[in-house]
């Protein structure tokens, strides 16, 4: 039986009060509590030899050594993943602005309006050029006019033909006036560039928009990406379409999805490339900006032996695990160092050391010391 003794400990405790002593008279001190120690644990083996020989069950205890579990090693399938934090983004998101400046007439949508691609969302002020319009068309008018009758004047062979190509000239120039009118006033109107929601209006009506100057802001939420910079380390284990799974913390959402782009640049401030994942959202829950965990595989092996990363110990030598041995028809535990691999979710690789069969101590390692007899549990 297994005694621990903290008995010196207590000994050393019992210092003596009054002034400091000598060295001789401390090596003294230090003797009688050695031979203090000796006589006390001679009684207490004494006491154990009683105590074997009145009850049997210690005695069988000891002799069956200490209780252990093992793992007897079975080639299986190994993954090794690394977390990488990014955060959401739409896949379409605008900041929308007129292509020409003018005073806001009227916004016809509210924050959080859904609408559809092409809707008129804000019109301008365009009087001005409503009137230059309306000139334009009194001028087509007349110089339509004008240009039927020279025409038929040249059919004719009336008048010059300088007359007839003038008229003409001048039709075709306020025609080309009026698209151009025509353009500036759709360029006065603000429309949907997608399907999506209003998600916030930044302007009033009465102020002045001007180009680049967003006068609302919008977002379809129906898709959403996620980008993360991913360390050079791993250039060569992400690849394209392959799955990773995505987890939303703050959101109580995780699913799996293809990587959809692997960046071609390195950066050179933090020496990373970007990677994309993008994930369906048509039900809404995701949100802009908020954050993804990526977890993606960098290796995998279909043969390995695989242990519990906490039943490795590490001394001067170097990684060890405890392994149960039959010596002298009894199992005993023997100290074997190993080298390890890559440590996944708790669970280490062993690349040298160990081989398939082999029982690995897993429960009971840190009562045990090389050379111990042991009982293997169940």
């Amino acid at each position: 039986m297994r005694t621990h003794i903290f008995i010196l400990a207590a000994l050393l405790g019992l210092s003596a009060c009054g002034g400091e002593k000598t060295l001789e008279e401390k090596k003294a001190a230090l003797d009688a509590k050695k031979v203090e120690l000796a006589k006390l644990q001679n009684e207490i083996n004494k006491m154990e030899e009683e105590l074997m020989k009145g009850d049997s069950s210690l005695l069988k205890q000891e002799d069956e050594g200490i209780l252990v579990a093992v793992k007897e090693l079975v080639p299986q399938h190994f993954e090794h993943f690394f977390n990488v934090n990014g955060s959401i983004e739409a896949m379409e998101m605008a900041r929308v602005s007129p292509e020409q400046g003018g005073q806001i007439k009227e916004i016809l949508v509210n924050d959080g309006d859904h609408v559809t691609a092409g809707q008129v969302l804000v019109k301008l002020n365009t009087s001005v050029l409503q009137r230059s319009l309306d000139e334009v068309n009194n001028g087509i008018e007349l110089a339509q006019t004008v240009y039927n009758r020279q025409a038929n004047l040249w059919e004719q062979k009336i008048g010059s033909e300088m007359q007839y190509l003038q008229a003409k000239n001048n039709l075709e120039s306020l025609i080309k006036k009026k698209e151009t009118l025509l353009a500036q006033m759709g360029m006065s109107i603000i429309k949907a560039p997608f399907d999506g929601i209003v998600d916030v209006v930044n302007q009033k009506v009465g102020e002045l928009a001007a180009p680049g100057m967003p006068v609302l802001t919008m977002v379809n939420m129906k898709q959403m990406k996620v980008k993360v910079d991913v360390s050079e380390n791993y250039v060569q284990s992400v690849r394209p379409r392959a799955m990773v799974d995505v987890e939303f913390p703050s959101f109580g959402y995780s699913t799996k999805a293809p990587i959809a782009t692997v960046g071609n640049i390195i950066n050179p401030a933090n020496r990373s490339f970007e990677v994309e994942v993008r994930i369906p959202n048509s039900e809404g829950i995701l949100k802009p900006n908020g954050v993804a965990v990526l977890r993606i595989k960098d290796f995998e092996a279909d043969s390995a032996l695989v242990v519990p990363a906490i039943t490795i110990g590490k001394d001067a030598k170097g990684d060890f695990v405890f392994v149960v041995k039959e010596e002298e028809g009894r199992p005993k535990a023997v100290k074997t160092y190993v080298k390890t691999g890559r440590t996944s979710e708790g669970h280490t690789m062993i690349v040298e050391g160990l081989s398939k069969g082999t029982r690995v101590v897993v429960e009971g390692f840190n009562e045990i010391a090389n050379g111990d007899f042991v009982k293997v549990q169940g």
